[in-house]
């Protein structure tokens, strides 16, 4: 195997895990890191998984029901629409 061929072996299938972690769901992903926290790893590895797996905060999206403040604070706003002459 030349070196080019190690480095592709090596560099792919991570890129294909860092992919799929982005592209699945927060839940998913939450499972997916209290499964890994469990392992033994070293420890920073350990807390960062830890503090993915535990539970959302609310990041002021309408996507999940724990921010409860968001649909309260939220107001209609008036978009204006100017058309351009040239």
């Amino acid at each position: 195997m030349t070196v080019q061929e190690v480095a592709v072996a090596v560099i792919v299938p991570l890129c294909a895990l860092y992919a799929a972690w982005l592209l699945i769901g927060a839940p998913a992903r939450r499972r997916v890191a209290a499964w890994l926290a469990a392992m033994p790893l070293p420890a920073a590895w350990a807390r960062r998984l830890a503090g993915t797996a535990a539970a959302a905060s609310a990041c002021g999206c309408d996507g999940c029901d724990k921010n409860e403040g968001a649909a309260a604070t939220s107001a209609q706003s008036i978009v204006r629409v100017h058309r351009r002459l040239h």
